[in-house]
């Protein structure tokens, strides 16, 4: 992700919450989830409540 990408992709990111925390975990294993195909329900739910409230 050049430095470009990055800026646009938190912009984005931060256009989802009102607000937001940092959370660190210490994994005892992984999955690698293609979410640039696939996006997890959950920002699929985040992405609709934007676009209704910039709608609204």
């Amino acid at each position: 992700m050049t430095s470009e990408q990055r800026v646009h992709w938190e912009a984005e990111v931060r256009s989802l919450c009102d607000g937001m925390v940092r959370i660190v975990v210490t994994p005892t294993w992984a999955k690698l989830i293609d979410s640039e195909t696939t996006p997890p329900s959950a920002i699929e739910e985040l992405i609709r409540q934007r676009d209704e409230r910039q709608q609204a």
